[in-house]
């Protein structure tokens, strides 16, 4: 019946419609209290009017007593000081109630018609007082008509003056019974109209009250259903905040449907072991990729407790690390070393938080409630470090292992060209120097594997100290001068007085690096060119070439392990592909930044950052 109007709407309804009623009510008394009122003030001027004229009849009635016959005539022939002080009653009276009948017209014509009387009793005492003095006879005819007119005129007037006194009596009378009748009229409109309030009220309220609290219950319901993963019930019919909140809420449980199976299939699809644990480090939760990492299923691994599984050599830092997570102050990933049913070993990085029950905070207390839980995450690195072992074994061997043989190689083809051995020959002349160089060549690769590794491991160690740049240029020219002289290629550096916070000889390397790499890709009668600009915090070095430049696609791989340019100059000048990953690591170790600058056929400009001098 109220569905279609907003809650807000109905509730409005609900407080409105009784005070209206009760408005109405109050009302109607008022206009019964305002009708008494005006029939007591009706009774109180009929009061007033019977009082008038009870007062003029008295009046009237002395005077008709004291001078209206021929006795009184005898006694008074001379109207004195108390006739005309009776007069001026009358007339005050009188007026008096000719100003309280001015509203009333059929009693102001009688006061008139009285006033007439009374004007005309006055004229007729007035003439037999005349005509008697003239007469001096007593019982003249014409004295006797004019008492007879004095007579007649006089009882007139009573009747005239009685007629408005029982008029004024006749209302007064009749005012106690109205009042009474109102009186009754507004207890009746109370009764019942409180009555009605009270039943309306209840009526309104039992309607909206149950039309909301059926659909609360609805939604109620719906709270559970979808905790407990069951079938919403049917949207609640209306239109109003109910029943938007319930769409809103229907709109929510279908969107946290979906998150949570787009959840499901990320858990289960997903490479890492993503679990839970009770506050005893028991399983709660498990994704199946637990099964690969633990070498049980899912359905065995609930319930089991972390450490079963936690290498002996871990459990202490693991132990330490669940404290750090207590304190939420875990900022890293741990390693971890987990032992299989089977045997075998997984090493994992470990990262761990507890979701803690709301309103309460982990933070100081001595462990978790009964209640948190730890969310897990375990990556499985076993193949990544067994691959890091392997490189590593390789890069050992090739550094050591193959140094001493390649030295021993070195040495026997230099005594070959010095003829220890006696006469090589022409032939083996020939071929001696490229021989030579591709040895060279090897030992700088192995150099340069090894440097790299020290870079990564955090083995190289920085000899900071203030460094001219200029004599930097100067010694790097030097350098590289003979092989730039044998390409052809000039070298030219800019005046510089920037000074730099470096070690000497790792900045030599990087310059000597990027210079020979620019000299080998120029062009013939090419030019290669050291700048350098300097602020308040850093100083960039530039080392600029005519070359053919780098395709757009290779700007930031140029600087990864054995990239080069894809064009003749690298396929017939060669090297090791190592010389720009060796410039960007002592670069990053100086805490500065490496980058290209390049365009087809424009040439290329390789740019370094490093800190000025503190």
């Amino acid at each position: 019946m109220l569905r279609p109007v907003s809650l807000k709407s109905k509730i409005l309804i609900l407080i409105s419609v009784p005070l209206l009623v009760q408005l109405a009510m109050l009302a109607t008394v008022a206009h019964l209290q305002n009708l008494a009122e005006d029939e007591a003030k009706r009774a109180e001027y009929s009061r007033k009017v019977a009082d008038e004229v009870i007062a003029l009849t008295r009046e009237l009635v002395t005077v008709r007593t004291d001078y209206g016959d021929e006795d009184s005539l005898k006694q008074n022939p001379n109207l004195g000081l108390a006739y005309r002080k009776m007069a001026e009653n009358i007339d005050k009276h009188i007026l008096n109630l000719k100003e309280m009948t001015k509203d009333r017209p059929d009693l102001s014509d009688a006061m008139n018609t009285a006033l007439f009387k009374v004007r005309q009793s006055e004229d007729l005492m007035n003439k037999i007082r005349v005509q008697y003095k003239t007469a001096k006879r007593e019982g003249s005819v014409d004295r006797m008509v004019l008492w007879l007119k004095l007579s007649r005129a006089s009882r007139e007037l009573s009747e005239q003056v009685l007629s408005l006194g029982d008029a004024g009596k006749a209302v007064a009378d009749a005012s106690p019974e109205k009042q009474r009748h109102f009186r009754a009229q507004v207890q009746q409109v109370l009764i019942v109209g409180g009555i009605a309030n009270i039943l309306l009220t209840l009526g309104l309220g039992f309607v909206l009250t149950r039309s909301i609290v059926s659909r609360l219950n609805i939604m109620n319901d719906n709270s559970y259903r979808l905790a407990s993963n069951k079938a919403l019930n049917k949207l609640v019919s209306g239109n109003d905040e109910i029943s938007k909140l319930d769409r809103v809420f229907h709109r929510m449980a279908n969107q946290l449907r979906e998150a949570v199976g787009k959840e499901r299939v990320i858990l289960e699809n997903a490479s890492d072991c993503i679990c839970s644990f009770d506050s005893r480090l028991k399983f709660v939760s498990a994704n199946p990729a637990c099964e690969e990492l633990f070498g049980l299923t899912v359905d065995e691994i609930i319930y089991t407790n972390f450490f079963d599984y936690v290498n002996q050599s871990c459990r202490e830092e693991a132990r330490a690390y669940l404290e750090r997570a207590r304190e939420d102050n875990n900022d890293k990933a741990l390693t971890l070393t987990i032992n299989r049913p089977d045997g075998e070993q997984r090493e994992v990085l470990w990262s761990a938080q507890w979701a803690q029950q709301e309103g309460r905070d982990l933070q100081g207390k001595d462990g978790p409630s009964k209640d948190d839980v730890l969310i897990s995450i375990f990556h499985d690195v076993s193949d990544e470090r067994a691959a890091e072992r392997l490189r590593q074994e390789v890069v050992a061997m090739v550094t050591h292992d193959l140094r001493t043989p390649l030295t021993t190689v070195q040495n026997y083809l230099q005594f070959l060209g010095e003829g220890i051995y006696g006469d090589p020959g022409e032939q083996a002349k020939r071929y001696l120097p490229g021989a030579q160089r591709s040895s060279e060549r090897m030992m700088r690769l192995i150099g340069d594997l090894l440097d790299i590794e020290k870079v990564k491991s955090g083995m190289m160690e920085l000899n900071r100290e203030s460094i001219s740049l200029q004599k930097i240029f100067e010694s790097s020219v030097e350098q590289s001068a003979g092989f730039a002289h044998e390409l052809g290629v000039s070298l030219k550096f800019e005046a510089t007085n920037a000074v730099v916070e470096a070690d000497e000889q790792m900045l030599l390397r990087i310059l000597a690096n990027l210079v020979s790499n620019a000299v080998k890709f120029s062009p013939k009668g090419g030019t290669v060119k050291l700048s350098a600009k300097s602020n308040k915090e850093s100083v960039t070095v530039t080392v600029e070439d005519q070359g053919a430049g780098l395709p757009p696609d290779m700007i930031e791989s140029v600087f990864d392990r054995f990239q080069q340019a894809p064009n003749q100059t690298a396929r017939t000048r060669g090297g090791s592909g190592l010389g720009l990953a060796i410039c960007k690591a002592l670069v990053e170790l100086h805490g500065g930044k490496i980058w290209a600058e390049s365009e087809l056929n424009q040439g290329t400009r390789f740019c370094f950052e490093l800190p000025v001098e503190c």
